[in-house]
């Protein structure tokens, strides 16, 4: 599809769409889980940087290490564990952009490290209240 093509299409189609609650639930997880990740002792770095191939949800720096997480909120975990929606293909995709950025923001190797980790929320109760249970898993892939 042509550049102007993809334009065209990015104002017709996605403006003024409204919110879904799916939306809500990811953004609201994401708030949590910089909560989560400062309690930790991380520093936030960059939120939602999107590329042509996506989204990273959230950068963050800790102990000399550039980390690169990958949210997952869920009201239950009936089917399957959020952890789960994180496949081969887009893991492949998460470093392909956390590279892009990486080399981008001009981020000496030998200065910083690399990570890769995903966040997972369940939040039965959203959005009424209660916290979430949340999961961090550190160096989930590689």
């Amino acid at each position: 599809m042509s550049f102007i093509l993809r334009i065209i299409r990015h104002l017709f189609f996605h403006r003024d769409q409204p919110i879904l609650a799916k939306d809500r639930l990811g953004s609201d997880g994401e708030n949590r889980a910089i909560l989560f990740l400062k309690q930790q002792g991380y520093q936030i770095l960059e939120r939602n940087v999107h590329f042509t191939q996506g989204e990273l949800d959230i950068i963050a720096k800790k102990d000399r290490v550039i980390v690169f997480i990958e949210v997952k909120t869920r009201r239950s975990a009936k089917y399957s564990h959020p952890k789960e929606a994180v496949n081969k293909k887009k893991c492949r995709k998460i470093k392909k952009m956390a590279y892009q950025y990486y080399y981008y923001k001009k981020y000496n190797s030998e200065e910083y490290g690399i990570r890769f980790d995903i966040i997972t929320l369940i939040w039965p109760d959203w959005p009424t209240g209660n916290f979430p249970k949340i999961e961090h898993f550190v160096s989930a892939f590689e």
